[in-house]
C-alpha cells in the first residue's frame, strides 16, 4: 500500500512538474511574441522617421548640388573667356559671369532622426548590415565634404577675391543684388581677364569646385542608396 501510493504520488508530482515547466515555457514564448512584436512596431517607427529625414536632406543636397555645379561652369567659362579675351569686346559678358560668386554652399543634412536611433540603440533594430554600415558612416562623409567647401571658400576668400577687387567694383559686378547703378570707379574687366595671375586662381578654382561637387556626387550616392535599402526594410 505504501509503495502504491509513493508511486502515485511520484506520478503527480512529475506532472504538476511538467506542467509547470510547460507554462514557463509558454509563458516565455509569449513574452518573446510580445517583445518582437514591440520591436518591430518600434523598429517600423525608427526607419519612417530615418526615411523622411533623408529624403528632406536629398532635397537640400539636390539643390546645393545644382549651385555648385553652376559655379563650376561659370569657373570653366571664365577660362574660356580668358583665352579668347582678345576677341572679346562687350564687358557685359565678363560681369555677368563673374556675378555668380564661386564661395559654394555646403550641405547640412538633417540628422534628428539617426542620432536618436544610435543614442537610443534603435539602430540594432535593423536586419540589413549595409544600411546599418551607411548610417553610422553618414556624418563622417559629411563631415568630410565641410572639409572641401572650406578650403574652397578660404581660398576663394584669401586669394581669388582680392585680384578680383582690384579690378572690379562690387556695384558692377553684382548689379542685381546691390542694386546700384554703376560706380564712379569704373572697373577694368578686360584687364583682369589678361591678368596671368587671374588665369592661374580661376584654374585653381575649377580644381577646388571639382573636388567639391564630387564629394557632393558621392553624398548623393549613399544618401539614395540609404533611402532605396530603407524603403526594403519597411517592406518586410
Amino acid at each position: 500500500m505504501e509503495k502504491n501510493k509513493t508511486g502515485k504520488y511520484l506520478k503527480y508530482a512529475i506532472g504538476e512538474i511538467v506542467l509547470v515547466v510547460i507554462g514557463i515555457l509558454i509563458a516565455i514564448q509569449l513574452n518573446e511574441w510580445r517583445n518582437d512584436s514591440i520591436n518591430t512596431k518600434q523598429k517600423q517607427k525608427v526607419l519612417v522617421t530615418l526615411k523622411t529625414d533623408f529624403e528632406i536632406s536629398l532635397t537640400r543636397l539636390d539643390t546645393v548640388y545644382y549651385h555648385q555645379e553652376q559655379s563650376l561652369w561659370k569657373f570653366r567659362k571664365s577660362r574660356d573667356l580668358i583665352d579668347s579675351i582678345n576677341y572679346v569686346t562687350d564687358n557685359t559678358v565678363l560681369r555677368e559671369n563673374l556675378a555668380h560668386g564661386g564661395h559654394g554652399n555646403s550641405f547640412n543634412p538633417i540628422n534628428g532622426a539617426l542620432r536618436s536611433a544610435i543614442s537610443s540603440g534603435d539602430i540594432h533594430l535593423i536586419e540589413n548590415e549595409r544600411l546599418i554600415e551607411l548610417l553610422f558612416s553618414w556624418e563622417d562623409l559629411v563631415l568630410d565634404s565641410y572639409e572641401e567647401i572650406e578650403v574652397l571658400r578660404k581660398y576663394a576668400l584669401e586669394i581669388y577675391w582680392p585680384l578680383l577687387h582690384k579690378y572690379t567694383q562690387m556695384t558692377e559686378t553684382f548689379k542685381n543684388i546691390i542694386r546700384r547703378n554703376g560706380s564712379t570707379h569704373p572697373s577694368d574687366f578686360v584687364g583682369l581677364f589678361k591678368d596671368p595671375l587671374f588665369e592661374n586662381y580661376t584654374q585653381e578654382m575649377i580644381f577646388k569646385s571639382y573636388n567639391y561637387r564630387q564629394e557632393l556626387k558621392g553624398i548623393r550616392i549613399n544618401n539614395l542608396e540609404i533611402i532605396e535599402l530603407i524603403e526594403q526594410e519597411l517592406k518586410k
